[in-house]
């Protein structure tokens, strides 16, 4: 995203990229209207190129509807202004160091020591962040077709702080912990469609300032808020292990199993640190966490507004739920399913089929759009699954797999005792689900099997566990 309006083809050419993009986007348009985003970036970002297109993308997001909480970090600037003093930065023992080996900032978890002296630095810093903050807000999006578009940004003491502490025999002195965020406050001030800007100080009911860490600041506000999303738009996201797109918040590993084997120490640090957060965000009421990379102006409409995303996603357990079908499923379900239909995979069903036995189809969900559907028919004893298909997209997540073992488990407490399926071309991945060959004289008489499919037979024992 840049000042320029981009130089789009035009219409005559008949390219249908503007379409595409319109119908692929407008789901999550929809489905994110009113909800309430915290997004953190570390200090580095605001002097730096990304920090313009990150507005624009900011205030794009504002004017869609979204309620935003932006929390900022304030590491560089602290460094910068304590180097002015010439006052060398103290990091405690109780997290973990920089590398100071790395000549690049990363936001580790490292723990700053607050003297006295070096408060005069922390509140310029804020003050430094703060101004750049409201300033780019007022300039709205200029040269694009929402010039003028300004967002009112708020800001306040709505962080009670109290103090780090002593540990481990170092005093941190004015270095602080959230102690508690006025939730009531920023919710009103989201309501009034401001966008609440959050700095990492906070305040003790005496009025001593501490400085917080941001991450903290992110994390704790958005569980105040019971916030549908927390984003960590971070400049170290490029080190996430390529294979790892998603996984849920109660998922056993540790957080440094989904960063890559190659990424250096201070990456991993900071990456921790982030995970961790969104980890403990997730189980405390957050639908949903994003470390997104910060250095690619694009990657934050990316993972907000198309299937695949651009970052690592935690959910918090129910971000894709199975559930019945219902009939404004339909129009999902035939989306889904009629590539396969076309290519023979599966037997044609027309819209007045499917709304005639929507009673019978589950599906899964993502951002309001049908990803999974099956069917489960019962004659008796006996239960049928058909209708099983996964957007492309998404075969290689397991979502066959859940939905098939959500099946499973249905049957069983109807008091099924064979589940069945007749397929044409997937039976290999029946038998990998423990499903076996059978003839088709084992099926109950009232089912009855187009002839011209040659569709085979599979069958799983129920009773078996």
């Amino acid at each position: 995203m840049t000042d320029q309006i981009p130089e789009h083809p035009r219409i005559d050419q008949q390219s249908d990229w503007p379409i595409d993009w319109l119908r692929q986007t407008s789901p999550y348009i929809n489905t994110q209207r009113g909800k309430t985003f915290v997004i953190w970036f570390g200090g580095e970002m605001a002097d730096s190129a990304a920090f313009t297109p990150l507005i624009h993308d900011l205030t794009l997001l504002s004017h869609l509807g979204i309620k935003l909480v932006v929390v900022h970090g304030m590491r560089a600037q602290i460094d910068d202004e304590l180097a002015d003093q010439q006052i060398t930065p103290d990091f405690g023992s109780a997290g973990l160091q920089i590398d100071q080996s790395d000549s690049s900032r990363h936001q580790t978890p490292s723990v700053r020591v607050t003297a006295t002296e070096a408060l005069p630095a922390v509140r310029s810093a804020v003050a430094n962040v703060r101004c750049k903050l409201e300033s780019a807000f007022s300039q709205g999006l200029p040269n694009s077709p929402m010039s003028g578009a300004q967002v009112t940004l708020a800001s306040g003491n709505f962080i009670v702080a109290k103090p780090y502490g002593v540990r481990n025999g170092i005093d941190y002195q004015h270095t602080g912990e959230v102690r508690k965020i006025r939730a009531q406050k920023i919710r009103a001030l989201l309501n009034a469609e401001m966008v609440v800007m959050l700095s990492p100080i906070g305040y003790s009911p005496t009025g001593e300032m501490f400085n917080l860490l941001a991450e903290d600041v992110a994390m704790q506000t958005a569980i105040a808020l019971n916030a549908d999303k927390l984003i960590f738009l971070h400049q170290d996201a490029n080190a996430i292990d390529k294979n790892t797109r998603e996984f849920s918040a109660s998922d056993p590993r540790q957080s440094t199993a989904f960063i890559s084997a190659d990424a250096g120490a201070a990456q991993k640090q900071s990456l921790k640190s982030v995970i961790d957060r969104s980890i403990q965000a997730c189980r405390q009421g957050v639908n949903r966490s994003h470390i997104v990379d910060a250095t690619l102006d694009d990657a934050l409409l990316r993972e907000l507004f198309t299937r695949d995303g651009s970052g690592l996603l935690i959910d918090s357990g129910a971000y894709d739920n199975i559930r019945s079908a219902d009939t404004n499923s339909v129009s999902g379900i035939i989306q889904l399913i009629q590539p396969l239909i076309e290519d023979g995979t599966l037997v044609h069903r027309s819209k007045q089929d499917l709304e005639r036995e929507i009673q019978n189809f589950y599906i899964i969900e993502r951002e309001g759009s049908v990803i999974c559907c099956a069917s489960l028919k019962y004659y008796g004893e006996f239960a049928e699954l058909g209708c099983l298909a996964v957007h492309p997209d998404f075969r290689a997540s397991g979502k066959a797999t859940d939905i098939l073992e959500y099946l499973v488990k249905t049957a069983r407490q109807n008091h099924c005792h064979t589940l069945f399926v007749l397929s044409t071309r997937s039976g290999d991945w029946f038998l990998e689900q423990g499903f076996k060959p059978d003839t088709k004289a084992t099926l109950p008489e009232s089912k009855t099997i187009e002839a011209t499919r040659g569709s085979k037979l599979y069958t799983l024992d129920l009773l078996r566990k």
